[in-house]
This record gives C-alpha cells, structure tokens and sequence, in this order.
C-alpha cells in the first residue's frame, strides 16, 4: 500500500484487489483517482493509470480519520492473517468503515470493519 500511495502525489489508498501479477490498488490523489499495480512483495510499482471517473469512494475517504495502513495493522491485531483485500464503505448504519479481509494460516478468510474515523473494530 504504501509504494501505490508513494507512486502519486499525496496518495491515499482506498480500495486493495489481488490481480494477476500482483496488487490492484485505487488510489485518490488531489480529487483524482488512480489504478495502481504493485508486484506481490509490495516493493515494485508495476504500473499506473488515472482513471477517466472517480468512484464514489473517495468522498467516503474524504470523511475518514484513520488511513488504509492503519485500519490495517488494526484488523491484524484483532484477526491475525496476510491482507486478501480491502476497501473503505458504508456500514447498514451509514459508518464509513474500512472493510478489511484477512486469509489465516489455514487458508480461511476473515472479514474485520474497522471504523474509519475512530478506528475502532466494529
């Protein structure tokens, strides 16, 4: 996540896809939004592309206090496993809320919200 937020200026991560050769990760920067692939690792940016409309996702961003990365580190804390995905949206209750995919060491995936101007896991 963080080479896809440093490959724009002022990056911040909002939405995170595997994709075939590594990371697909959407990026808002200055109201506009990118498509960026990272190589699995995370150390290389493969590629990088503005996109013609930005989704509705950014003005949820726009209302969050905590970043991609640390809603990260705080779905981990609750639900130890390696990142299979995640994007910020709307809780039924109209929270915005990271939503935050994790695969254990046995291979089953975990879903953990993580409220995205507390930070607190939901």
């Amino acid at each position: 996540m963080q080479a896809a937020a440093g490959a724009v200026p002022d990056g911040q991560v909002f939405d995170v896809e595997p994709g075939p050769d590594g990371w697909e990760i959407k990026v808002a920067s200055h109201g506009q939004e990118h498509k960026v692939r990272v190589s699995r690792d995370g150390a290389q940016v493969l590629g990088e592309q503005q996109t013609a409309k930005p989704s509705d996702d950014m003005a949820k961003l726009e209302q969050a206090g905590v970043d991609a990365v640390k809603a990260l580190q705080t779905a981990q804390q609750r639900q130890p496993g390696e990142l299979d995905e995640m994007e910020i949206d709307r809780a039924t209750d109209g929270t915005v809320v990271w939503e935050v995919g994790l695969r254990d060491g046995k291979g089953i995936e975990h879903e953990v919200a993580v409220d995205a101007k507390t930070g607190a896991v939901r």
